[in-house]
C-alpha cells in the first residue's frame, strides 16, 4: 500500500489535465486488472500483481488498489490537491502500519480488524502529517480516520478512507 504514496508527486506538481488524464488511465488499468483482461498477453504483469496481492484477493486482483485510487481519485474531484494529498498520506501510512501492527500485535478484535492496529493506524498518520499541517489538522484527520477504518462498514475502507481524511481536512481548512 506504500505505493500509493507516488500519487503525491503527480498530484502536486501534474497540471489538472495531465493528472486528470494520469487517474482515469490507473483506473481503467485497474479494472482491466480486476477483470483479467489481457491476461494471457500480459502474464508477468499478472504474476506481479498476484505475487503483490492478498490471497483473500485473488478472485479480484487489485480491487484494493481500484477502492484507493477511486477514493483520492474522488477526493481530488470534491476538494482539491491539499486535501488529496493528505488522503493519501493516511491512507499509506495509517493502513501500513495498522496492517502491520493488527497482524502481529492484534489481540483486541473489532470486527475484523483489532484495536492495536487501529492505534497503529491513528500514531503513524498523525506523526505523518504532523509536521505539514499542524497538531489539531493531524491529529482530527488521524483520529477520525483511524475510528472510520475500524468500523465494520459494507464499502471498502480503501475508498472510505481518503474520502474521510480528506473531507476532514477540507472542513478543517475552512474554519
Amino acid at each position: 500500500m506504500c505505493a500509493i504514496l507516488l500519487w503525491l508527486f503527480p498530484i502536486k506538481f501534474f497540471s489538472s489535465l495531465l493528472l486528470h488524464a494520469l487517474f482515469l488511465v490507473v483506473l481503467m488499468i485497474n479494472l482491466a486488472t480486476i477483470f483479467r483482461l489481457f491476461e494471457k498477453g500480459l502474464s508477468f504483469y499478472y504474476r506481479l500483481v498476484y505475487l503483490l496481492e492478498r490471497e483473500r484477493n485473488y478472485s479480484k486482483p487489485s480491487i484494493q488498489a481500484l477502492w484507493a485510487n477511486l477514493g483520492i481519485y474522488m477526493v481530488l474531484l470534491l476538494f482539491g490537491r491539499e486535501p488529496a494529498m493528505v488522503s493519501v498520506v493516511v491512507l499509506a501510512v495509517g493502513d501500513a502500519f495498522a496492517s502491520l501492527v493488527g497482524m502481529k500485535y492484534g489481540r483486541t478484535r473489532i470486527g475484523e480488524k483489532s484495536l492495536e492496529g487501529g492505534v497503529a493506524f491513528f500514531l503513524s498518520s498523525f506523526l505523518a502529517l504532523l509536521p505539514f499541517v499542524g497538531f489539531w489538522r493531524a491529529f482530527l484527520v488521524s483520529f477520525i480516520s483511524a475510528f472510520v477504518e475500524l468500523l465494520p462498514l459494507k464499502i471498502d475502507d480503501n475508498f472510505i478512507v481518503p474520502l474521510t481524511a480528506g473531507l476532514v481536512f477540507y472542513i478543517m481548512s475552512r474554519v
